[in-house]
């Protein structure tokens, strides 16, 4: 027989002295009573929260309406645990914790002697309600006399105590695990264990009422006052809500489309929304029930409607209308003007860097990227972009010149010359003679020299580092490239 097997038969004989020792001190608590009394009854907006660890389909959660339902699905597992609280939106997460009914701690290890020891002790003052043999350990249930809602400053404190419990059996040479939170799973009393066994809860001690559970832990269970001497947690006080103004001008110019566009079916709430947006621009209310009588004139209403639709409107809540809720009421849109001229908010933004970066080229033709980034407070990619760009267009002159040159040294009309060449011979000039051949290499010379105060030398060709392959970074991206023209001779250059 392996290793294996002989720990297999091990354990599960201790967990048969466990199961035979606790049967005969403490009475058992059948599973269903067991649920109904750590989480309540169940309600559909707080449904079970159930892990399942070796499904068909993989680890993943299960929510169940009520206990008889998750019992009826679980018995017959070994990888079935249950969440004891309820969460918001049926996610077991600390932060959408919704109510707490009970503290459970989680002893790895307890074996038939181990578990003895503890009964014995009295649980070393700390009697739990339950104690469930979950195998090779068991947990610990303290059931709080009353449920607790999970506000900030109650999981705070219910945290502490529980990291409070398990350092106190730590103390006692119990193995338990500090990782466990408010928020962990655990294996349901009624479905199986790992060795086979059914899991089992005893019913060990009574209720325990939180602030002697948080006393006996040195913790003072109390509301935490806040700096500004309120007892509250994370107290924040409710504003009332405050509406942006409305510019006076927008007033008149809902007075005038009104009149334009307003169509049947949305009359009476038209002038509800003018009445609104008069207020917010701070019109007296004779001014604006005068406009709103006008108007329902000319739409073909009573005068009653317009003043009902004036005194129906709440200066204090017309100042938080929006502005699609306005245009719900008016049924069409306001005519906003953009100063982007029909460019999208990105094209915009990506206009406006360029420009920053030409303009600041054009100011310091001798910058560099970093220089660049650093001064104008933006991206090194962005400013090589932009750089490169601007680069890229100024040799593009550079060139039209030079072809615009070479063309004024050609003569105008080559068929003229070529039969003028025929009808008299004239002796031939060498390629380096005439006016405007030498005019263009005068400019070109100075042009080259004046041009190396854009283009510096030519970046090192040294091999990539490997971080850099892996990044896909070029180091020439961040440098400026050498012109073609910088190191020709004038001579080599081609006429077009």
């Amino acid at each position: 027989m392996g290793k294996s097997a002989q720990q297999y038969f091990s354990d599960k004989e201790d967990s048969q002295a466990k199961s035979a020792y606790l049967q005969a001190q403490y009475p058992e608590v059948k599973p269903l009573a067991f649920y109904d009394a750590i989480l309540g009854a169940a309600d559909a907006d707080f449904p079970l929260c159930v892990a399942l660890s070796e499904a068909s389909e993989g680890h993943h959660l299960v929510n169940y309406a009520d206990a008889e339902e998750m019992l009826e699905e679980s018995w017959w597992r070994s990888d079935s645990f249950v969440y004891p609280a309820k969460y918001y939106n049926a996610y077991p997460k600390q932060k959408l914790m919704h109510e707490l009914r009970c503290l459970y701690i989680d002893l790895d290890k307890v074996d038939a002697k181990s578990l003895r020891r503890l009964c014995q002790k009295g649980f070393y003052g700390q009697r739990p309600t339950y104690l469930v043999n979950s195998g090779n350990g068991v947990h610990l249930v303290y059931v709080l006399t009353q449920p607790l809602a999970a506000y900030h400053w109650v999981k705070a404190l219910l945290r502490e105590m529980h990291s409070g419990l398990l350092r106190f059996f730590r103390k006692h040479r119990f193995a338990a695990d500090l990782g466990t939170g408010l928020s962990h799973a655990y294996r349901i009393v009624g479905s199986l264990t790992k060795l086979g066994q059914t899991c089992r809860a005893y019913r060990v001690g009574k209720c325990v009422e939180v602030g002697q559970l948080a006393a006996s832990l040195s913790i003072c269970w109390q509301r935490p006052a806040s700096k500004s001497g309120k007892s509250s947690y994370n107290y924040k006080e409710k504003q009332p809500r405050q509406g942006s103004p409305a510019r006076r001008g927008f007033y008149d110019y809902l007075v005038h489309m009104i009149e334009a566009r307003t169509q049947e079916g949305h009359r009476y709430s038209s002038l509800f929304a003018l009445a609104c947006v008069g207020h917010k621009c701070h019109r007296a209310v004779e001014s604006i029930l005068e406009d709103a009588v006008r108007l329902a004139a000319k739409l073909g209403l009573p005068k009653h409607e317009a003043e009902h639709a004036v005194a129906a409107c709440n200066p204090e809540k017309a100042q938080t209308v929006r502005a699609a809720t306005l245009e719900g009421w008016l049924g069409w849109s306001f005519d906003r003007k953009t100063k982007r001229n029909g460019r999208t908010r990105a094209e915009h933004l990506a206009e406006i860097a360029e420009r920053r970066v030409t303009d600041y080229l054009e100011r310091h033709p001798k910058a560099t990227i970093s220089e660049i980034a650093r001064t104008l407070a933006m991206g090194r990619k962005t400013v090589a972009k932009y750089f490169h760009e601007w680069l890229t267009a100024l040799r593009d002159k550079v060139v039209q010149q030079a072809k615009a040159m070479l063309n004024a040294s050609q003569p105008a009309d080559r068929a003229d010359t070529k039969a003028a060449d025929t009808a008299t011979p004239v002796p031939t000039a060498k390629p380096s003679d005439g006016p405007g051949r030498r005019a263009f290499l005068a400019f070109y010379t100075q042009l080259r020299h004046s041009l190396r105060q854009y283009l510096p030398l030519r970046a090192s060709s040294a091999p990539r580092s490997a971080q850099e392959e892996e990044k896909g970074i070029k180091k020439a991206d961040f440098r400026r490239p050498a012109s073609p023209l910088e190191n020709a001779h004038p001579c080599t250059l081609q006429p077009v």
